[in-house]
């Protein structure tokens, strides 16, 4: 998750060597050299303020960094969800009278930040009908365009669309299951409807990596108090498996048969569960691996906890 405090300071860093750059001739390609390795880390820590995006572009025309600038467009379209073809189209003009005008034009139509776009939205200035159509076509394994669109889909629950957030939710967390910050507002939403079993297992996700997050332990007080047996209201092992197991089909693609069948007869000893785990780790398809072996785990089919793990380590890791 992007982490704000750490961003800025490189940004201040990265600020403090362009000021120094053009300050000293002598010295001015090493402390731009300076200012961009700070600048980069800037966006490694925090990708949702647009001006570590900026500070790092200026940086790439002052050292006329052609290839860097193509390079950083395209990035920054890829974490906002767009068709980075878009930029590989202009590669055979100019770039840099051109640059920042692509840049400002980019981020005025998608903002990085949610708030900036939600009122986008309000104004009429997006249309949000474009948005639920994006949300179920794209790939959304980029740890950045899932959190960016995961802030959006909380806007669009704080402001009443609790229909479209449940609708598109899915979506995200099916290619990113390491999401907790959508998990708990998934949470939020239904305990908002009472609906306290799906809230459990949402929290139950979040802890699978956020350990120090309170939600689950806070809604355990709660249903103690409200309930003389919160067994009752508490999901049973049918429930958080039929709770995976949509998730997972979401993340399912068509497997190729014979690859199966070739993995099958160099390990005759494993099952046909264990088999297909494999084939999808080989494949680096850890969100489907891990929604698969924690159903699994949830019919105590423990053999399945080593797959679990390597895949939420995997997806950490990302």
């Amino acid at each position: 998750m992007p982490r704000k405090s750490l961003g800025d300071r490189n940004r201040s860093q990265a600020n403090k060597f362009y000021k120094l750059s053009m300050a000293d001739k002598n010295q001015k390609i090493e402390n731009l050299q300076w200012a961009e390795q700070s600048a980069r880390q800037a966006i490694l820590y925090d990708y949702t303020n647009f001006q570590n995006w900026e500070i790092l572009l200026k940086l790439k025309n002052e050292l006329g960094d052609e290839s860097g600038i193509y390079a950083l467009l395209e990035d920054l379209l890829s974490v906002l969800g767009k068709d980075s073809e878009l930029i590989s189209q202009l590669k055979n003009i100019n770039i840099f009278p051109t640059c920042f005008d692509l840049f400002y034009s980019i981020l005025k139509r998608e903002p990085l930040d949610a708030d900036i776009w939600w009122a986008n939205v309000e104004s009429r200035g997006y249309d949000l009908n474009d948005f639920i159509a994006r949300c179920k076509v794209m790939d959304f394994r980029d740890r950045r365009s899932n959190v960016i669109f995961g802030r959006r889909l909380e806007r669009v629950r704080k402001y009443g669309l609790n229909e479209t957030f449940f609708q598109l939710m899915p979506y995200l967390l099916a290619h990113r299951p390491d999401n907790y910050e959508l998990w708990t507002e998934l949470g939020k939403h239904h305990e908002s409807l009472k609906d306290y079993k799906n809230a459990w297992m949402c929290y139950d996700q979040v802890l699978q990596f956020n350990q120090n997050d309170k939600n689950k332990s806070r809604l355990s007080n709660i249903l103690t108090h409200m309930f003389k047996d919160d067994n009752e209201i508490k999901p049973n092992k049918k429930e958080i498996q039929s709770f995976h197991s949509r998730l997972e089909q979401l993340t399912s693609t068509i497997r190729n048969n014979e690859e199966i069948k070739e993995i099958e007869a160099l390990n005759p000893e494993l099952n046909r569960l264990e088999l297909k785990l494999k084939s999808l780790l080989e494949s680096r398809d850890y969100q489907e691996v891990f929604f698969m072996s924690r159903s699994l785990m949830s019919e105590g089919e423990m053999w399945a906890e080593p797959y679990f793990e390597e895949a939420r380590g995997e997806l950490l890791n990302d």
